[in-house]
């Protein structure tokens, strides 16, 4: 939101009317903001408002607040500010694995978001492997400040600086090959992630959007995590994480997540269907989601002409764990065959999916949103957001990366951050 001020005496008209009508927004957006689905329109109405504000504010100390009638009905100037560093909230991007193209699709991502007023952004990784990076493909770096401890970002952040690279970690660059998996880049991820997660726990951060990472290279470098998933399980200290994959208007949970098809079909069973539903009504309780709307679950087997079904899972399992969620007061449809339930899901008619097998979703969401798909997990501290995507080794360092996959797992964090807020 742009806004051309000059200096004569119709800004001061301007700026009460402006005032007027942004008081009373806020008061009835207030009481209005618990109302359903309005929270998140409201929420974007609400931080564009909250720009005017902060923009008034900071004009008042440029001397234009003389005027008389103008101060005797404007709010004192620190108290806003008080509250506007207050509602800084930054959203952390952890660097992934440096030896694929993630530092570059960072520099361009953060570069494309640096003139958008509402975002507030912590990138952690290797310092020289971002100065790298930015000069092999001719790149100016985005960021407004450098940090390297938690003192010196909390006096970023005090600053109003919005743009902020949190060095995390320091690789040989003399050795550093784009491509190469390494001890030292599987390192350098694992800080990154570490760093990410500790910003966050100590209240400089709201939200943590991740790159991909190499459980290659954290294997070379000692680790038992093979990925973000395990990472973040091991530095928030809980078992109980669970991945939606989102795409379009679809959001999928699988039954299982990351094991062998023959593995997974072997957890299809009651007890786990009604495990996975009760806690994907807790997670849809949330106000990102459509409470109006089913949770819809999907067939392991196709059917046949005549509508029965090829297996025994659906009759076994499936259709009896779905009777049970439902006397517990649980909305749930299914089992529906995936031709019918990508179909209405892509439209909107269901709040969730839950598949049997994590491929399948993947499949969906891949195609219900390309290059825009992204997976969501639940049960953190904090939102995590990452892009459907792998370290692109084979591409890294040569300026192909393209920033639309991490620029849409950043909104997203937006969209939930908003949702989140007065929640």
């Amino acid at each position: 939101m742009s806004i051309l001020f000059v200096e004569t005496l119709e800004i001061y008209i301007k700026l009460l009317v402006i005032e007027v009508f942004v008081l009373s927004f806020l008061i009835i957006g207030v009481v209005c903001i618990y109302h359903r689905n309005y929270r998140i329109k409201l929420l974007k109405l609400l931080n564009g408002f909250i720009v005017i504000i902060n923009a008034h504010s900071r004009l008042r100390t440029k001397g234009y607040h003389h005027d008389s009638l103008l101060s005797a009905f404007s709010y004192p100037r620190y108290p806003w500010d008080a509250i506007l560093r207050g509602m800084q909230r930054y959203t952390v991007i952890s660097m992934g694995e440096p030896a694929g193209t993630s530092p570059e699709m960072i520099i361009k991502t953060v570069r494309s978001l640096s003139t958008d007023s509402s975002v507030w952004l912590i990138v952690t990784g290797d310092g020289g492997v971002f100065r790298k990076t930015a000069s092999d493909l001719s790149l100016s770096l985005p960021f407004t400040y450098y940090a390297d401890s938690l003192e010196s970002l909390r006096e970023a952040e005090s600053k109003g600086e919005n743009m902020i690279f949190f060095s995390s970690s320091s690789i040989d660059l003399a050795s550093f090959r784009y491509g190469q998996i390494s001890a030292e880049t599987g390192k350098a991820s694992y800080e990154a992630l570490r760093a990410a997660v500790e910003i966050i726990q100590n209240g400089h951060g709201h939200s943590l959007v991740t790159s991909p990472v190499s459980g290659e290279a954290l294997k070379a470098a000692g680790y038992k995590e093979r990925s973000v998933f395990d990472l973040l399980s091991t530095f928030a200290s809980t078992a109980r994480l669970c991945n939606m994959l989102r795409g379009g208007y679809l959001n999928i949970f699988g039954l299982t997540h990351r094991i062998s098809i023959k593995d997974a079909i072997g957890q299809v069973k009651r007890e786990n269907i009604i495990s996975a539903l009760v806690d994907i009504d807790s997670i849809t309780m949330s106000p990102y989601f459509d409470r109006s709307k089913p949770i819809a679950v999907a067939s392991l087997n196709p059917t046949r002409p005549d509508g029965t079904w090829t297996g025994p899972d659906e009759e076994e399992a499936i259709v009896p764990a779905v009777e049970v969620v439902k006397k517990l007061g649980i909305n749930v449809v299914g089992p529906l065959s995936a031709e019918e339930i990508f179909a209405k899901g892509a439209e909107g008619e269901y709040s969730s999916i839950l598949v049997m097998t994590a491929g399948v979703g993947f499949a969906a969401v891949s195609a219900a949103s390309p290059g825009k798909a992204s997976v969501i997990t639940w049960g953190l501290p904090f939102l995590r957001v990452g892009p459907l995507l792998d370290t692109d080794l084979k591409n890294a360092g040569k300026g192909v990366a393209d920033s639309e996959r991490m620029e849409a797992s950043i909104a997203m964090a937006l969209l939930l951050r908003e949702a989140s807020l007065m929640a």
